[in-house]
This record gives structure tokens, sequence and C-alpha cells, in this order.
């Protein structure tokens, strides 16, 4: 199934606001840069799925959450 962009960027964003974390703290996390994530939260790029399941361990969350409607 085609990835919506901007809803898993909004999932991503929801579930980091809900872990306490910055942009700049969860891309630390996972070893990005904070302007990639700002990217993923946006809707302007998609996290490899090697760097989502990163986010989805840092994040907490199950992995549908980030993929499911």
């Amino acid at each position: 199934a085609f990835m919506d962009a901007k809803r898993l960027g909004k999932r991503i964003k929801i579930a980091r606001v809900e872990n306490d974390l910055t942009q700049g703290q969860l891309a630390e996390a996972i070893n990005a840069t904070q302007k990639s994530i700002s990217r993923y939260e946006t809707g302007l790029s998609i996290p490899s799925l090697e760097t989502l399941e990163k986010i989805v361990k840092v994040l907490k969350k199950p992995f549908g959450y980030f993929l499911d409607d």
C-alpha cells in the first residue's frame, strides 16, 4: 500500500509530542538530523523503513500506529 506521507508525518509528530521529545531529541535518538525529522513530520519526505523502525522504537508505539488508516 502507498504510504500517505502527510498522515505518517502527523502520526510521528503526535507520538513525538506524547513522548515529550523535541524534533532535535528524536533526531539524536535515531542518529538523524533535526531537519530530516521536520521533513518527515510535514510529509515532505518519507523515512526509509530502517529509519521508521528506529522512530517506532523510540516513540514506543506499535508499528501499525504509523501505517494503519
